[in-house]
């Protein structure tokens, strides 16, 4: 049901004109720290943001809390960086932008493995984690990935069935930024790449336990969550795809049953939502046009599933009649959406664009992708985008390689058997 109460900008402009000079203890704050801060705040929120109201819940939650936290200052910091960096802004203040990055990160993770030592648990440091964690996602540093340190951290802050219950439960804007990030750690099992199975096999646990602990889960709904862009329910199918695939099982014909069942369903949404729009979970009135940009972005993601599917349960070539026809619809819906703009859906489209690229075996295919992909680079700002575009070059160039044309080939082939090393060296979120 969507909510209707007014977004209040005015009162977002007035905390990031607010946001101090110097710390608790009256040491003055940097001006590169200042201007990390209000980078943080203006646009980096924004480039996670699907609607404005997003961006307010997740300026007017994070930013009070994270000026009397130094772990998630530091975390937050970090980021603001991170983004400068993928930007190609190289200096800040005259001091290089890698080694105030470096800084933050030596000096942010003692912090933070300094509370999970001393049996703190808060919210506060979930949520720094979780900073964390993107930080590595707009860095992509080659071969260096805190990836599953975060998730450790998290793990810790997990640990025990009833931990969560000494935790502070904070209300109101806080709360509803929490909620936002714990959507982001959902979502950043969809963003592409190549999973590396065993090593990350724990990884899944941790974030069960982090949302069964927290009691964040939400009930798989057929309801489009303001933050991801497409429905829990979705996201439940997407992961359903993903543990079957990898399950070794000798029964051919309980696999093929177990993905026909999992076809019908996702057959069943799109009829389902073609004859009734989901409703959009959301605290806000929205506008014709972001009721119209979520049901496109929801759509998309729908059509991808069904790529998965095809490709990872029944093994399609790119060609077939059945993937090019979700093909089509993707490129269809992508083309109706509002491009290359933060605050919009566009900030949630890297799997189904990644999904279209491994899909495509022609020309007119690929150039299509590849401006789709330039515009996510300009929107969001974060190297992984160029991870991805570096990746479907790979992966085009293999195919070419290996003479296709007309799509002959399972892209699930090109990425298992041809890359998989070279994208794994390149790509470091997991992902289905």
């Amino acid at each position: 049901m969507v909510r209707r109460t007014k977004v209040s900008t005015g009162k977002a402009h007035e905390l990031s004109n607010a946001l101090p000079r110097c710390f608790e203890n009256g040491v003055s704050l940097p001006l590169k720290y200042q201007k990390l801060l209000v980078y943080f705040v203006d646009d980096v929120l924004a480039s996670l943001s699907c609607h404005p109201s997003i961006h307010e819940d997740l300026r007017m939650g994070l930013v009070p809390v994270m000026l009397h936290s130094p772990q998630l200052m530091s975390a937050c910091l970090a980021l603001s960086a991170a983004g400068f960096l993928s930007r190609e802004i190289l200096e800040v203040e005259g001091v290089e932008i890698r080694r105030i990055l470096s800084h933050l990160q030596t000096s942010g993770l003692a912090l933070l493995r300094s509370a999970l030592d001393s049996g703190e648990r808060t919210e506060t440091l979930l949520a720094t984690c979780l900073i964390w964690c993107l930080t590595d996602v707009f860095t992509y540093r080659q071969g260096i990935s805190s990836w599953q340190i975060h998730l450790q951290g998290i793990g810790a802050l997990m640990d025990g069935s009833e931990a969560h219950r000494d935790f502070a439960t904070p209300s109101g804007s806080f709360r509803s930024a929490m909620r936002h990030l714990y959507q982001l750690y959902l979502s950043l099992q969809t963003l592409p790449h190549i999973p590396t199975v065993k090593r990350l096999g724990n990884s899944a646990q941790l974030c069960v336990r982090a949302s069964q602990n927290f009691e964040w889960t939400s009930i798989t709904s057929p309801e489009i969550d303001g933050f991801l862009g497409y429905s829990n329910e979705l996201l439940d199918v997407l992961q359903q795809i993903d543990q079957l695939s990898r399950s070794v099982s000798g029964n051919e014909a309980q696999s093929i049953s177990e993905a026909d069942i999992l076809l019908n369903k996702v057959q069943g949404m799109i009829s389902r939502d073609t004859r009734s729009p989901r409703d959009i979970s959301i605290c806000t009135l929205l506008s014709p046009e972001y009721n119209r940009e979520f049901a496109l972005c929801h759509q998309t993601f729908q059509q991808a599933t069904l790529i998965h599917l095809y490709r990872k349960l029944y093994h399609h070539p790119s060609g077939s009649q059945s993937i090019q026809a979700a093909v089509r619809s993707i490129e269809e819906m992508v083309g109706n959406m509002i491009q290359g703009q933060p605050c919009h859906t566009w900030v949630a489209m890297a799997m189904p664009l990644f999904t279209l690229g491994c899909e495509a075996f022609t020309k007119k295919q690929q150039a299509f992708t590849m401006d789709k992909i330039k515009k996510l680079e300009d929107c969001i700002g974060s190297l992984h985008v160029k991870c991805i575009r570096q990746a479907l070059e790979d992966i085009w160039k293999v195919r070419e390689n290996l003479g296709d044309r007309e799509g002959t080939l399972c892209a699930g082939q090109l990425l298992g058997r041809y890359c998989i090393e070279d994208l794994r060296s390149r790509l470091i979120v997991w992902c289905s």
